[in-house]
């Protein structure tokens, strides 16, 4: 996504009603270290929640442990930890961090998280 682009949360809501699981997702930017989303979940027919997700991959060659990227992500985390983002562990080599924004925050939290991440690991 462009930075000068909004996301279209009204689209984004009318999908999570559509879905099965009452959830919709969009993959906004990724690479081998990470993978930076936005998303809502309905809570109940009439109430929603709009989250921010990056999923930071520790080991993303499989083969040996890379100090240098387990160095970025290590400082990443804490940074988003400052931030309240929810930090859990997931399987597949990832840790997966969260956090709930209003829709009229996603785009800005999503820009003021891009810029964090890919300075990290540029």
């Amino acid at each position: 996504m462009k930075e000068s682009e909004t996301l279209d949360v009204k689209a984004l809501l009318e999908e999570a009603k559509a879905s099965e699981h009452g959830e919709a997702y969009r993959t906004l930017d990724k690479n081998p270290n990470f993978r930076i989303g936005v998303g809502v979940r309905l809570t109940t027919p009439n109430k929603h929640s709009f989250f921010v997700e990056i999923l930071l991959y520790l080991c993303p060659s499989f083969k040996n442990a890379d100090l240098n990227v387990l160095e970025k992500s290590l400082n990443c985390l804490k940074e988003l930890k400052s931030r309240n983002y929810a930090l859990t562990c997931q399987d597949g080599n990832c840790v997966s961090c969260e956090a709930t924004v209003s829709p009229t925050r996603l785009t800005e939290e999503y820009g003021k998280i891009r810029a964090l991440i890919t300075a990290g690991f540029g």
